[in-house]
């Protein structure tokens, strides 16, 4: 926008607002009354009134025991580990071409 316009525009708005009389832009001051609030006074009764329902016996035994896997076996070392090595070194080798 142009100057021109947001001066014309300023002088309007001013003059329109000084013909609005002056008791029709005053608004009434007083104390402010205190309302009490609903939603909050019923959620704090309701809180105060709350009484937990005590643990009973069945509650605690739903739940399963826990029960661990077998521990898995050691895998077995040959125990003449000699004859296998000799037969591996009189492999023949293999050359890729």
């Amino acid at each position: 926008m142009s100057i021109a316009r947001i001066a014309i525009r300023s002088v309007a708005f001013k003059s329109a607002r000084a013909a609005v009389p002056t008791m029709a832009a005053r608004s009434f001051a007083g104390a402010a009354v205190m309302q009490k609030d609903v939603v909050q006074d019923l959620f704090i009764k309701e809180l105060k009134a709350y009484k937990p329902q005590p643990v009973s016996a069945s509650d605690e035994s739903s739940a399963k025991e826990l029960k661990l896997p077998a521990a898995p076996a050691v895998p077995q070392v040959d125990a003449d580990l000699t004859q296998q090595l000799a037969a591996y070194d009189a492999e023949p080798e293999e050359v890729a071409n």
